[in-house]
């Protein structure tokens, strides 16, 4: 096995661990107080969705483009658990705006990979 054989599988680890940190912040963990500052969470949701991005293209890089996987992926999970919020949590709610802070993230992710790693 190869030294970028054994990144892409070590990015994968990666990636499905920071998915599964992501349905604990967004499905299991309650909703605290509001942070003082306003659209707070929206950072978080952009950072939480733009680590994820990076560590999935990480993976996924086999010489073909990563950009539409893993906007699929980072799509589905955006709309996916904020529907889940909605439906199977007591303390939280599905909004618009996490869905637009997540993609928001993924797009800005995805650029600097197309920028600075795509070879």
């Amino acid at each position: 096995m190869t030294l970028r054989a054994h990144a892409a599988a070590l990015c994968r680890v990666a990636a499905a661990g920071w998915w599964l940190f992501s349905v604990y912040l967004l499905l299991l963990k309650p909703a605290g107080a509001p942070s003082g500052i306003p659209y707070f969470d929206k950072v978080g949701h952009f950072a939480l969705f733009a680590v994820w991005a990076l560590l999935l293209a990480a993976a996924f890089r086999r010489g073909g483009s990563v950009l539409r996987p893993v906007w699929s992926l980072c799509l589905g999970w955006a709309v996916g658990s904020e529907l889940l919020q909605g439906l199977l949590t007591a303390t939280r709610s599905a909004e618009v705006g996490d869905v637009v802070a997540d993609l928001c993230g993924t797009a800005c992710a995805l650029w600097l990979w197309r920028r600075y790693m795509a070879k």
